[in-house]
């Protein structure tokens, strides 16, 4: 069993193509260096079990790198140690699906150095994974074995084998679907499951009662493997005649978008045959709706009441709304009661994009955790977001953003991450290629940004550099566009919501902690003797971090708990002396929220000026060079 340190490091590694030095892994983990080399000593085995190797360089660093298939140094009890049956397997299918060679029985019993027979059961194994809903077979002749099949029964067996990559990762991976994707790279390719993972998602934010959240990764795996076989030169030849359904057209024209986007970023064709093929996958992967008798319609009113005085926007005439929330939240509660996990591929996206939006619904309904016996998660809470999201496009709420670079991937969502810091948080962005510009509908954006020369009939373009400097902030700013001001650079920053719920009392400075589990522990014993919360916010607390972190790339985070169990509303700060791994990264600045129940309607307004504050690189520098109370809170411009 890995501990948490061993699967950050092996995190780390898996997701570097370069060698790294250990000072830079030990100062990435914060720990020394000896650790690190302890570490790497202690995970050899483990990684050999995983098919690949940890390759050290003098001078250089290290890195893992892929086993080779014949070792010829390595004895025979060795190799069979590191060719296991899990990798020896993954390894065959490799070879029959991506690599489309001949294998022999003999050839196969001599690279790993097993028994023929225990080759032939590998293969009677492969088939049932393989075979599971098509019709493949194995073909053997003077040149070897080899998969055969219609193209669909192929495409088939590449989805079963993704499943099977993924189902084999959970002794590794955590149960996030980001990293499980992640898996998929060195088959696929990195840049294949960028795009589709982009265009999709911004397809299902769009259109999103097209597909049902319970089946949207089954999507993108299809999609992903359609545009592997398509960029490789398959095609489906099928006659793929969809039947009668009423979406059909609307099914087909969705198809075409995805297939045409992604054919732009990779520069492949497709065939009508294909689109035909992937509408129907997008017509069958939607859940019928449910019985009207079986909807309990108190949740979804009680959700949309509290969530439009969270935000402060009307959300009650919105039909379209609610008509999404009805079909989405009976089976969303069935699955979380029965423990049957969705996931999102989208959810790390979700939450960097609409943070404001996806917090506040996930407070809203933590008051009803104990009143349905369920636990939300933010895979479910990321699925409201994009509906609520859709209905602050409907009610012309937001601002839609466009960003253009020449090939619509590494630099626009470089650029992506770093615009997201100062624009408002409703405002929606959305990245594109420059051979994609004749395919959009650039009249329904309101801003558009370009990291090259383009020549947009009407509109006006804001050329800016892929770092976004202070010169490229000011050229968006004058050209009308409301900024949010999370970008301004103002040492006194007026939070003029969140200061009426700061006091000294519960500013730490320079404290200690050493992890989020102490912080909580500690600050929360003052806040149950001062009467601010009961018990059971502090243990709600730790259930929240468990379903999804609260933490920041920029080094803070913002944990909440149940209202419920809050009597008086309180923001605390913490401004610890050293960052500590808090989740995914390291923190040293912390808000924790206390938002009682009559104070609903200042949700949005905490969380505004507190996300305006942890965005901001320039004010979290000023807060960090604090050495006291009160100066951290004339920064805050709370004094």
């Amino acid at each position: 069993m890995l501990t948490k340190r061993q699967k950050d490091l092996l995190e780390l590694l898996e997701s570097q193509d370069d060698f790294l030095t250990v000072e830079f892994i030990a100062n990435k983990l914060g720990v020394s260096k000896r650790t690190i080399h302890s570490e790497l000593k202690l995970l050899e085995g483990y990684i050999q079990s995983l098919g690949k190797f940890l390759e050290k360089k003098r001078g250089v660093g290290v890195a893992l790198s892929e086993l080779k298939e014949t070792p010829l140094s390595k004895e025979d009890g060795e190799l069979s140690a590191v060719y296991d049956t899990v990798t020896r397997r993954t390894e065959i299918m490799r070879k029959l699906l991506f690599e489309e060679t001949p294998v022999s029985f003999n050839f196969l019993s001599e690279i790993y150095r097993v028994s023929k027979t225990s080759i032939i059961k590998d293969f009677e194994f492969i088939m049932k994974i393989l075979k599971a809903g098509s019709n493949i077979e194995l073909k053997s002749d003077i040149y070897g074995t080899r998969i055969s099949g219609s193209e669909i029964d192929i495409q088939k067996a590449y989805l079963q084998f993704n499943r099977y990559i993924i189902s084999n990762s959970a002794f590794y991976y955590e149960n996030t679907v980001t990293k499980k994707l992640n898996l998929l790279t060195s088959y696929y390719g990195e840049k294949i499951i960028t795009v589709c993972t982009n265009i999709l998602y911004n397809y299902v934010r769009d259109n999103s009662n097209a597909i049902s959240d319970y089946y949207v990764q089954n999507v993108l795996n299809i999609f992903i493997i359609l545009v592997f076989r398509n960029l490789n030169g398959y095609h489906i030849q099928e006659n793929t005649e969809t039947e009668n359904y009423d979406y059909t057209s609307f099914f087909e024209e969705s198809a075409v978008k995805l297939l045409h986007k992604a054919s732009l970023r990779l520069d492949f064709s497709y065939t009508n045959e294909d689109v035909t093929y992937f509408s129907q996958h997008l017509i069958t992967n939607r859940f019928e709706p449910l019985p009207e008798e079986n909807i309990d319609s108190t949740l979804v009113n009680n959700l949309l009441t509290q969530v439009s005085k969270a935000l402060n926007i009307d959300f009650s005439n919105d039909k379209k709304l609610e008509e999404q929330l009805i079909n989405h939240i009976p089976p969303m509660i069935y699955r979380l009661q029965t423990d049957n996990k969705t996931e999102n591929p989208f959810t790390e996206q979700i939450k960097t994009e609409f943070p404001l939006t996806f917090n506040v619904i996930w407070l809203v309904l933590s008051e009803y955790e104990r009143q349905l016996e369920i636990s939300f998660n933010e895979d479910e809470i990321a699925f409201l977001t994009i509906y609520f999201q859709s209905a602050i496009e409907r009610a012309k709420i937001n601002r839609k953003i466009l960003i253009i670079c020449q090939m619509g991937i590494a630099t626009s969502e470089l650029l992506m991450n770093r615009i997201k810091n100062i624009v408002p948080s409703f405002d929606t962005i959305e990245v594109a290629s420059v051979a994609e510009l004749g395919h959009i509908d650039t009249d329904q954006f309101d801003l558009i940004i370009s990291t090259i020369k383009v020549d947009i009939p009407g509109k006006k373009i804001i050329l800016v550099s892929p770092f976004l400097t202070d010169t490229d902030i000011e050229r968006i700013k004058n050209s009308g566009y409301r900024l949010n001001n999370i970008g301004k650079v103002n040492p006194l920053v007026d939070q003029h919501h969140l200061k009426k719920f700061i006091s000294l009392e519960f500013i730490f400075v320079n404290s200690t902690f050493s992890s989020k589990e102490e912080l909580f522990e500690v600050i929360g014993e003052k806040l149950i003797k001062k009467g601010v919360v009961e018990q059971k916010f502090i243990s709600g607390l730790l259930h929240r971090e468990k379903l999804g972190g609260t933490d920041l790339p920029s080094g803070a985070a913002v944990p909440h708990g149940n209202p419920r169990y809050v009597n008086q509303t309180n923001v605390i700060i913490v401004k610890n002396k050293q960052k500590f791994k808090w989740d995914k990264y390291y923190t040293d600045i912390i808000f924790l929220i206390c938002i009682a129940p009559q104070d609903t309607l200042e949700t949005r307004r905490i969380l505004s000026d507190i996300y305006n504050i942890v965005n901001s690189p320039n004010i979290l520098k000023q807060i960090r060079q604090k050495s006291s109370k009160k100066a951290l809170l004339r920064n805050l411009g709370s004094e």
